[in-house]
């Protein structure tokens, strides 16, 4: 067996990208900002998998792997123009053998090991195909494929029954499946919207929190899904800087000023949804904002809630030091993911069932039920249900009282001020229609009007969104001096420290 010993190395851009490198996920997803080397290390993954696979010794004793592995996108100008390159950084054209008639293949003697007197004696025959969807359909692209593991470049920008038809094509690489190890489905994608199918794969975890028993005997020790988020381009962690020209991601900031959804997906990394208007709170962070929440039960739990026929109830708490957790949201969804009509009998039954399956044995005196002081005089349903509040109260068994204002600038400067605070708000990602709402679901109306003036003032939009984040903001109303510090006034009931002591401060050392 003849082979070109050739040795590249490549740094690593981050630790963000080393994990998502040696991730055994059966599919494992990097999200990241425009130049942070994600597609390079996707590849790079994908070129770990075929070097893992097991091999058999030849008649000279060389261990001899092999594997097929596999990279779509949507065209082939696409996968030359913004993919391809990124290979040859790994793998030269020149080495091995590469065809450029479609699909694109690349065959390669890898060589991982060398005995004492510096001959291979552990290779891995390796060819790399690349695929494009075209005008074809997904199932069609992918028909006959069979390869260890495949990479989906631009991920959010492909179909979404794409995922589907993979699943059936990694494991099946030509080779004895007693040799196979850790098939995979790789996906890199910049921050896609929050209404691209990668969001709900990767963010909001649609795949179901309970695997089928034979699913989790197939996966072994390996996990169904792992997701990797790496910093922003302008973040003091930001990835793959040492390889990026000084000031990279702050020119195409300024020169895409005038495209605020582009930087904040392209440079920030951070999710916005496809549509006009300013989200409410742009300070919102998934990656800084969004993880697991335990329930303290030793304080106190405060469910806002907010009335109408999309009525919907946030479940929170406030830490020691002032800071907003909310745990849990009650909101009722329709099986396409629309935000349902829900009278005040049926939200009062979510919110209990909510309350039951996740605060159990919750004392009442250590819950605090407000709402909507509107809610008092509610008459929007469709069932003439006038008494809104008393309704949901005699379904959950616990008092509802009036949050301490409506006012928007309170209510609003409330989720500001926790959500600006170094650890002062955080969010549980089953929260997800609250979280989609901190996204930009929750925002203003168009400052444009017809006549192409700017409107006075903002005012923020009736979306499926507002009832949720509404919700949380009267929660967030109740924490002590809440509303006495934004509206910058003292805090007249402080008790004076009075020291209990025999040291005279006056009297020197």
């Amino acid at each position: 067996m003849s082979a070109e010993l050739d040795i590249r190395r490549l740094n690593s851009p981050g630790p963000i990208s080393d994990a998502f490198l040696v991730s055994r996920a059966f599919v494992k997803v990097i999200i990241g900002p425009v130049g942070s080397a994600k597609t390079m290390t996707a590849l790079r993954a994908l070129r770990r998998v075929a070097t893992r696979q097991r091999g058999t010794r030849d008649a000279n004793g060389v261990l001899v792997r092999r594997a097929r592995v596999g990279v779509i996108r949507e065209s082939y100008p696409n996968i030359e123009k913004n993919t391809l390159p990124s290979w040859f950084d790994i793998h030269p054209e020149a080495h091995g053998k590469f065809t450029w008639k479609a699909p694109f293949t690349h065959r390669l003697t890898l060589i991982l090991g060398t005995d004492a007197a510096g001959r291979p004696d552990d290779v891995c025959e390796f060819e790399i195909e690349f695929r494009a969807i075209g005008d074809r359909s997904v199932e069609e692209a992918c028909r006959g494929w069979q390869v260890v593991a495949v990479m989906v470049d631009e991920a959010d920008l492909q179909p979404p029954e794409l995922l589907a038809f993979l699943s059936g094509r990694v494991g099946r690489g030509g080779i004895d499946a007693g040799l196979m190890v850790d098939p995979q489905i790789i996906l890199s994608s910049n921050a896609p919207y929050v209404d691209n199918w990668l969001y709900g794969l990767a963010i909001e975890r649609n795949i179901g929190d309970v695997l089928d028993a034979k699913v989790v005997a197939a996966l072994g020790d390996r996990p169904l899904l792992e997701v990797f988020l790496q910093p922003g381009g302008r973040s003091p962690d930001a990835e793959n800087l040492h390889n990026l020209q000084p000031g990279y991601y702050e020119i195409q900031a300024a020169l895409n000023k005038h495209r605020p959804d582009y930087v904040a997906r392209m440079i920030d990394n951070r999710f916005v949804p496809m549509q006009h208007g300013q989200p409410v709170n742009p300070q919102f962070s998934y990656q800084d904002h969004v993880r697991p929440l335990a329930w303290d039960r030793g304080r106190q739990l405060i469910i806002g809630c907010d009335q109408g026929l999309n009525a919907a109830a946030a479940l929170c708490q406030r830490t020691p030091e002032g800071g907003l957790r909310t745990l849990r949201e009650a909101v009722m969804l329709r099986e396409d993911g629309a935000l349902a009509k829900i009278g005040a009998r049926a939200f009062g039954q979510l919110l209990r069932f909510t309350i039951n399956e996740h605060f159990a044995d919750l004392r009442p005196d250590m819950v605090r039920v407000v709402a909507d002081p509107a809610a008092w005089n509610a008459s929007d349903n469709e069932d003439e249900q006038r008494d809104w509040v008393r309704m949901v109260a005699k379904e959950i068994g616990l008092p509802i009282h009036r949050a301490r204002s409506n006012r928007p600038a309170l209510r609003n400067g409330a989720i500001w001020r926790a959500m600006d605070e170094r650890g002062g708000y955080a969010v549980d990602p089953s929260c997800r229609h609250l979280i989609r709402g901190h996204l930009g679901g929750y925002r203003y109306m168009k400052a444009d009007m017809s006549a192409g003036e700017k409107r006075g003032h903002l005012r923020i939009a009736d979306t499926a969104h507002t009832h949720i984040c509404d919700a949380e903001q009267y929660a967030a109303l109740e924490a002590e001096h809440v509303i006495a510090d934004l509206r910058g006034l003292p805090r007249n009931n402080a008790v004076p420290v009075q020291a209990d002591s025999d040291f005279d401060v006056f009297r020197g050392v």
